[in-house]
C-alpha cells in the first residue's frame, strides 16, 4: 500500500499553483460559512424578535418585529429614531451560577444609538454628539456588560431598550443580538471583530502598499498593467479606510459619494485590469469599464440627492452583474484564442472567489436575503485578489528584470564584439597611419636631403670638377663644411622636442653660433620659456630652421651689422619670435618686393608652419617678426 500511497502523494505535489491555490479558496469560503453561520451555544442566545416603536411618535405604537430591522425599508416614520426592547431569553432565566457576568452582543447597529438595562442608560455611541457630526457605527461589533447591580433576581423580567438614531442611505437599524455569559460572547466579538474591523485594516494597508509598489513598477517599466493596479489598489483603499472610521470630519453625504464611487472605481478598474493581463484589449470591457465610471458618478450623486437606497441596489446590482459578465466574456475569449495559461487560471479562480463573496454580500446586506450579515465575506475575497496581484506583480517585475538582464547580456556581448572590431580597425588604422608617417618623413628627408645637403655636395663636386685654376682648399672646405651643417640641421629636426620652442631656438644657436663669431656679431639671446606650438614637429622645425637659416644668411651677407638680437614673448593670442640686427636696414624700396634676399620662399615657409612673418626697420638695423597665434589653426594646404 505504501507504493501506491506515495505515488499518489508525489502526483498531488506536482499539482500546478492554481490547483493549491483553488484548493485554499475552498477551505477559505468554508471557513467563511462557518464563522457567519448564526447559531447559539450554550451560555448565549441569538434574539431575533424585538418591539419596536418610534420614540416622540403620537401615532406610535409597539409593534413586533423581526431583526434585521432596517429603517430605510420602513415608512418615513420610522427614518430617524427608533427603540427596540428585546426580552430577555427563556433559556438563560434559569442560571445557577451566582458569578456569572451577562453582557450583549450587537454584531451589527446604527448608526448612533444607546442601550439601557431596566430604564437604565449604560452605553451609547454618539448619542448625544451634535447633528451635523458624521458617525457611523455600522461596520463595529459592539459588547457591553450588563452591570449585575441593575439586573434583577429574576431574570427573566429584565427589560433591555436599543433606541437607534437612523441615516438614511446607511441602512441604519437593528441586527439580531446576542445575550448571555460575558465570556461567551467575547469569544464571539474577538471573532467577528476579527474579521470585520482587523480584516479590513489589514485589507487597507495591503491596498496601499501594493498601490505603492506598483506605481513605482509603473514609473519603471511604463507597463499598462501596473498603473491599473496602482489605481484599483488607491480607490479600494480609500473605501476601507472609510468604512473603518466611526466619526467623520465631513458632511455624510459626502461620506457616502466618496465611499461608493471609490468602490465604483474599483470594479471598473478592475475589468480593465483583468482585461489587461490577460491580453485581450477587448472592446466591449473597456466601454463597460468607461460607461461604469462616468454613469457612477452621476448615478451616485443622483442617489444622494434623492436620498432613496433603491437607487444604489440598482446600482450594486449593475456592478455584480457587470463584473460577472465581463469575467466570463474575458475568460471565455481567452479560451477560445488558446491562450489561457496556467496564472490566467490562477487569477481567473481568485477573481471568481471574489466576484463569489462580492455577490454574496450584495444579497444578504443589500437586498435581506437570509444569511448573516455580521461578517462581510467580500473584505476576504478581496484580500485573496490582492495577494494575488500582489503575485502577478512580482511574477511581471521578475519577468522584466530578467529580460533586462538577457537584453544587457546581449547588448554586453554585442558591444565587445563591437570593441574588439573597433580594436582591430584602430590597430590596422594606427599601422596605416603609422606607415604613411614614416613614409612622408622618409620622402621628406629624401626632399631636404636632395635640396640641401645633395644640391650642396653637388655644387662642390662640380666646383672640384672644374676645369678652372684656382680652387682652393678653403673654398672646398668652406663648402664641405657647409653641407655638414645642412645634415646636423636635418638631424636636429629629427630630435623629439614635443614643439618647445626654447629648445629648438637652443638647438639652432649652436649651429649659427660659430658663423657669427666668426664674422664678429654679438648674439644677445633673450628666449624666455613660452607654451608649446603643436605644429612644430620634425617637419615643421625643419621649416623654422629653414626660416632662421635664410634670415641669419641675410644679416651676416648684407646687413653688415654688429649685433643680433634673439628674443621671444607671449600673450594670450600669440608667441612671438623676433630676430633684429643693428645693421644698414631696409633700403626705400619695401621690404616686400625684395626678391634677391629669399623674403618670398621665407614667407613660404613660415605660413607652413602657420606663422605670420612681419620686416619692419628698428633704425638702425633691421627686424624680422614671427608671430604664432595660439588658437588658429594653419591653412593644412601650405604644409
Amino acid at each position: 500500500m505504501r507504493g501506491p500511497l506515495s505515488a499518489r502523494w508525489a502526483k498531488l505535489a506536482h499539482q500546478p499553483h492554481y490547483f493549491w491555490v483553488g484548493l485554499i479558496l475552498l477551505v477559505l469560503l468554508g471557513a467563511l460559512y462557518q464563522v457567519s453561520l448564526p447559531r447559539s451555544v450554550t451560555d448565549a442566545r441569538i434574539v431575533s424578535e424585538a418591539t419596536a416603536w418610534v420614540p416622540g411618535h403620537l401615532e406610535a405604537t409597539a409593534t413586533p418585529v423581526t431583526l434585521p430591522h432596517i429603517l430605510d425599508d420602513q415608512p418615513p416614520s420610522w427614518w430617524n429614531r427608533a427603540a427596540y426592547e428585546l426580552t430577555w431569553p427563556t433559556e438563560l432565566a434559569e442560571v445557577t451560577e451566582t458569578d456569572a457576568r451577562f453582557g450583549i452582543l450587537l454584531p451589527r447597529v446604527g448608526t448612533r444609538f444607546r442601550i439601557s438595562l431596566n430604564d437604565q442608560e449604560i452605553y451609547d455611541v454618539g448619542w448625544y454628539a451634535e447633528s451635523q457630526r458624521t458617525i457611523l457605527s455600522g461596520w463595529f461589533p459592539y459588547l457591553i456588560r450588563l452591570p449585575d447591580g441593575l439586573l434583577v433576581q429574576n431574570l427573566a423580567s429584565n427589560t433591555i431598550r436599543i433606541e437607534v438614531q437612523g441615516q438614511l442611505l446607511e441602512r441604519s437599524g437593528l441586527w439580531p443580538v446576542m445575550i448571555g455569559h460575558y465570556d461567551t460572547l467575547h469569544a464571539r466579538y474577538r471573532e467577528i471583530h476579527l474579521w470585520q474591523v482587523t480584516g479590513t485594516w489589514v485589507m487597507a494597508v495591503t491596498s496601499i502598499l501594493m498601490g505603492l509598489l506598483a506605481f513605482f513598477l509603473w514609473i519603471s517599466l511604463k507597463e499598462r498593467l501596473f498603473v491599473l493596479i496602482a489605481l484599483a489598489s488607491f480607490a479600494h483603499f480609500v473605501r476601507l479606510i472609510l468604512s473603518v472610521m466611526i466619526e467623520l470630519p465631513f458632511a455624510f453625504e459626502w461620506y457616502f459619494y466618496l465611499h461608493r464611487l471609490s468602490f465604483t472605481l474599483y470594479v471598473a478598474l478592475f475589468f480593465l485590469l483583468i482585461d489587461d493581463l490577460f491580453g485581450t484589449r477587448d472592446a466591449w470591457v473597456g466601454g463597460i469599464a468607461r460607461f461604469t465610471m462616468v454613469a457612477g458618478t452621476f448615478w451616485l450623486l443622483l442617489t444622494v440627492v434623492s436620498a432613496n437606497y433603491d437607487y444604489y441596489r440598482l446600482w450594486a446590482g449593475w456592478l455584480a452583474v457587470s463584473a460577472a459578465v465581463c469575467l466570463i466574456w474575458i475568460i471565455v475569449k481567452v479560451v477560445a484564442l488558446q491562450r489561457f495559461t496556467d496564472d490566467h487560471k490562477l487569477v481567473s479562480g481568485v477573481a471568481g472567489f471574489t466576484l463569489l463573496t462580492g455577490i454574496r454580500d450584495f444579497l444578504v446586506i443589500q437586498l435581506n436575503f437570509p444569511g448573516d450579515a455580521d461578517i462581510r465575506w467580500m473584505s476576504v475575497g478581496s484580500l485573496a485578489l490582492m495577494l494575488t496581484l500582489g503575485w502577478v506583480l512580482v511574477q511581471r517585475a521578475s519577468a522584466a528584470a530578467q529580460e533586462v538582464y538577457r537584453l544587457n547580456e546581449t547588448l554586453a556581448q554585442k558591444v565587445a564584439d563591437r570593441e574588439s572590431e573597433l580594436r582591430q580597425a584602430f590597430e590596422q588604422l594606427r599601422l596605416s597611419e603609422q606607415q604613411r608617417a614614416i613614409e612622408g618623413e622618409r620622402r621628406r628627408l629624401m626632399r631636404d636631403m636632395h635640396d640641401g645637403l645633395g644640391s650642396q655636395l653637388v655644387q662642390t663636386l662640380n666646383t672640384v670638377r672644374s676645369p678652372q685654376a684656382g680652387v682652393d682648399r678653403a673654398t672646398i672646405e668652406a663648402m664641405i663644411q657647409h653641407a655638414l651643417e645642412e645634415l646636423r640641421m636635418t638631424l636636429d629636426s629629427l630630435e623629439p622636442m614635443e614643439g618647445d620652442l626654447t629648445t629648438i631656438l637652443g638647438t639652432f644657436r649652436q649651429r649659427i653660433a660659430p658663423a657669427l663669431q666668426s664674422a664678429g656679431i654679438q648674439l644677445i639671446w633673450s628666449v624666455e620659456e613660452v607654451p608649446a606650438l603643436r605644429r612644430l614637429d620634425a617637419q615643421g622645425v625643419m621649416h623654422l630652421f629653414r626660416c632662421m637659416q635664410e634670415v641669419f644668411a641675410n644679416i651676416l651677407k648684407h646687413s653688415k651689422a654688429s649685433r643680433v638680437t634673439v628674443r621671444t614673448s607671449c600673450s594670450q593670442e600669440a608667441i612671438f619670435l623676433f630676430v633684429e640686427d643693428n645693421g644698414v636696414g631696409f633700403s626705400d624700396a619695401p621690404a616686400e618686393n625684395y626678391r634677391g634676399r629669399g623674403l618670398g620662399n621665407l614667407k613660404v615657409r613660415a605660413q607652413s608652419i602657420g606663422a605670420h612673418i612681419r620686416f619692419f626697420n628698428t633704425f638702425p638695423g633691421t627686424g624680422v617678426e614671427f608671430r604664432f597665434p595660439i588658437h588658429c589653426e594653419p591653412d593644412p594646404r601650405l604644409a
